[in-house]
């Protein structure tokens, strides 16, 4: 019974760990815009798009320059002085 209780925690452990715990994350990376007026971090999925996050910090990891991601997100519709993409909140963020 021990045993059990172990492997089920285990489990649970490993696999609240992955990116399935988003729902369809989408592969990107953390880019440094900050040589552009009013810009910093931003996120380029692999289409190309560029997204401007709020809430970039808000999570449990330290992004940086070339980091590569799984991301969840929604647009906000707010105006913002970069002006490379639409400006989103991060739902979910992990590195990959």
């Amino acid at each position: 019974m021990k045993t059990l209780f172990i492997l089920l925690v285990s489990a649970f452990v490993f696999t609240s760990c992955n990116r399935t715990t988003c729902e369809n994350p989408k592969a990107a990376t953390i880019e440094d815009y900050t040589g552009l007026d009013g810009c910093g971090l931003v996120i380029k999925l692999q289409t190309g798009e560029v997204l401007e996050p709020i809430n970039l910090n808000d999570f449990n990891i330290t992004p940086t320059d070339g980091m590569k991601v799984w991301v969840k997100y929604h647009e906000v519709g707010m105006m913002s002085i970069c002006m490379v993409g639409p400006t989103v909140e991060i739902d979910c963020l992990a590195k990959r």
